[in-house]
């Protein structure tokens, strides 16, 4: 068991040191550039001002409420996250299936007391982000008697916002308060966890002079989930601080391990500071932080970086402009906006001539010259509006690449490319660990698997295959000789192409991948 006190999240911070610095640098650029806009959108006078639906939550998106926006819209990011329980916890909230103002009681508010609970909601909300930002914890706020003081949640995360000295973090330490923030620091005097919460960070700043709030909200959330055991065994964390620390990486190995759809996952744990690890799970703003192509034999430099496109015909005549590419265009976007992590993949990435799509770009993606806006003069440089413009690469632009050992174009991946990313091995078996959860199909996995690099068959474990293609027997939605009858045995069969020992070989691999189902 974890013996959590200050001297553990010591050894734990100074450790892991340089990936938690790199995660919580590029989290502290989005929250500051969040918090920027909210305070532009939403000064701390306009929530005493505000009136019932510029608040409540239940009317959906295009309201723009404070309650949407801070849990679920524009700013849920900013400060951490406050999603998860019941839209009660506003106090107030709007329910659209029966279009009625209902209390945290989660009962209906009459007509004619409404004005009144809301008038009451406003000026307790409005009194505790005042004496939080004042370091008051000793007047009436920071009491049961305001109905705001056991929402930690929503008043630390306003809290950060408003403070300009930024001595809170945006975590609600009413969460796992016994089993870790307790243990880290108890705070003396009124105030709960607010005062908790300010003093804990004030001396975390003053033991670790390099971290400030910003750091220590993320830093902090990151050793709860650590203490808790929940990113235990988790391989995405360890290949999203790979990410971090290198900005490109390229994900090798045999085929069907699962290289696209991880590299799609490590993305969305980036780009969302670690909330989640599913693609499928970003925000509609947050899929804007993601770019994806895929390399083919006939991708080349006007495609990725920029090149002339024709025209509508003038008169007969075809005309011609110069136009930004994939790579361009999403280096463009991230320019905009540099407090957010933007994340291009790039799929099969060794399937073109690497040097014809780049060119100039060897120089800019590498992570040794990211940001530096002396950067490199396009092959159409010329063509600009303005000839001196030069091309670089953001720091906050991260680039993944997939490919596969065993592509025959494998030998083209240029040594100047290959200098500047880090390369991390997807095998079989961590596909396996990663995709099936049935013991019976993951030996079946297994026998095969041993079977292609043993002598009789002769094969290097690049020749593998991932778990991909085991899915739906995984699932139960597909048989055993249909999947070696349409999919492993073609493969299989291509490996040996020309081989004159092939129907050995194949006997030995058909016979081995049966009899794993027989164990």
């Amino acid at each position: 068991m974890i013996q959590v006190d200050i001297n553990h999240f010591s050894d734990w911070y100074f450790e892991n040191k340089v990936a938690l610095l790199e995660r919580a640098e590029a989290w502290k650029k989005q929250t500051i550039q969040l918090e920027k806009e909210f305070l532009k959108e939403w000064p701390l006078e306009r929530i005493k001002e505000m009136e019932l639906d510029e608040y409540v939550i239940g009317r959906g998106a295009d309201n723009k409420s404070l309650c949407y926006e801070i849990e679920a819209g524009k700013y849920s990011d900013m400060h951490l996250g406050i999603r998860g329980g019941t839209a009660n916890k506003f106090g107030i909230y709007w329910n659209k299936e029966k279009k009625v103002y209902y209390n945290k009681r989660n009962q209906p508010i009459s007509a004619t007391e409404l004005e009144t609970e809301f008038a009451k909601l406003k000026a307790d909300l409005f009194a505790i982000l005042e004496a939080g930002i004042a370091k008051d914890f000793e007047v009436e706020a920071f009491s049961s008697k305001n109905s705001f003081f056991t929402r930690p949640a929503i008043v630390t995360k306003l809290l950060c916002a408003y403070s300009a000295e930024n001595t809170y973090v945006g975590i609600n330490m009413n969460l796992d308060n016994d089993k870790i923030w307790k243990k880290l620091y108890i705070p003396q005097g009124k105030g709960g966890v607010y005062l908790q919460n300010h003093e804990l960070t004030t001396m975390m700043m003053e033991r670790f002079p390099e971290l400030d709030a910003y750091h220590l909200s993320v830093i902090l959330w990151d050793y709860h989930e650590y203490v808790l055991g929940k990113n235990n065994g988790n391989k995405l964390s360890g290949y999203c601080e790979q990410l971090l620390i290198n900005k490109n990486i390229i994900l090798h190995g045999a085929p069907g391990t699962g290289k696209t759809y991880l590299a799609k996952n490590i993305a969305a744990e980036l780009i969302s500071n670690g909330r989640v690890n599913d693609v499928n799970d970003l925000t509609e703003n947050q899929h804007q932080q993601l770019g994806f192509v895929q390399f083919h034999p006939s991708y080349d430099y006007t495609d990725f970086v920029e090149g002339l496109r024709p025209t509508n015909t003038v008169g007969g005549v075809v005309g011609f402009e110069l136009r930004a590419g994939s790579f361009k265009s999403f280096v463009e976007q991230a320019l905009s906006n540099q407090g957010n992590a933007y994340v291009f993949i790039i799929d099969e990435i060794n399937r073109s001539e690497i040097s014809r799509v780049f060119g100039e770009l060897f120089f800019s993606i590498d992570p040794e010259y990211r940001g530096h806006k002396d950067g490199v003069y396009t092959q159409y440089a010329n063509l600009h509006a303005d000839p001196t413009e030069k091309f670089y690469v953001p720091e906050n632009v991260y680039i993944i690449g997939t490919m596969n050992d065993i592509d025959r174009s494998v030998d083209t991946f240029d040594f100047a490319m290959r200098r500047r990313f880090t390369f991390l091995e997807i095998s079989a078996e961590t596909s396996a660990e990663n995709m099936l959860s049935n013991n019976k199909v993951k030996e079946i996995f297994s026998q095969l698997n041993a079977a292609i690099v043993a002598p009789e068959v002769g094969l290097t474990k690049d020749y593998q295959i991932g778990a991909s293609y085991f899915l739906k027997l995984n699932a139960g939605e597909e048989t055993l000789e249909h999947l070696w009858e349409t999919k492993l045995c073609p493969l299989l069969n291509d490996y040996f192409r020309g081989d004159h020992k092939l129907r050995e070989k194949m006997f030995f691999l058909r016979r081995a991948y049966f009899n794993g189902a027989d164990r």
